[in-house]
């Protein structure tokens, strides 16, 4: 889970070229396609921004993410591929030093990762891609939340 959290909040969402390299690192060698695929979607987002398709994140702007909760799920038998559900906020704070008026919270989404040469990769296999789960949405203080697996991240400070 610890790796799920600190590649989720250090990834370069807004800049293509350190997505690639956090991405190279951390990929699965089974699923070298994974990689092209979500430079593909940093792009993307930067071009939905108003954004060239291809560079760094804009002068003077910081974004800023916090794991807030995290679900796992095994999807084989040895625990050596997991799904890992992320609850997660976004912030940024603009080039003036204001803060962002509208982040994002509240947001989850998921990786899978696979035990592989002394090391969690992620990885989008098919075969493991069909094996996707939903828990039940992610909310602070809430019994049902916790039934389904759901942990606090924990962050120094």
């Amino acid at each position: 889970m610890s790796t799920a959290v600190y590649f989720w909040e250090e990834f370069a969402f807004l800049d293509d070229q350190k997505a690639r390299q956090q991405l190279e690192s951390i990929v699965s060698k089974d699923d070298p396609s994974y990689v092209d695929q979500q430079v593909s979607e940093v792009r993307k987002l930067r071009e939905d921004a108003g954004l060239p398709p291809s560079g760094g994140t804009p002068a003077g702007i910081t974004f800023t993410t916090n794991v807030n909760a995290v679900v796992p799920n095994s999807l084989d038998q040895t625990g050596k591929i997991v799904q890992v559900w992320l609850n997660y906020d976004r912030y940024a704070t603009k080039a003036d030093g204001s803060p962002d008026t509208d982040p994002f919270k509240d947001q989850e989404t998921h990786l899978i990762l696979k035990y592989e040469d002394g090391a969690w990769k992620i990885t989008n296999e098919p075969q493991y891609a069909k094996k996707l789960a939903t828990p039940a949405p992610y909310l602070p203080n809430s019994n049902l939340s916790f039934r389904a697996g759901w942990r606090q991240v924990q962050h120094a400070g």
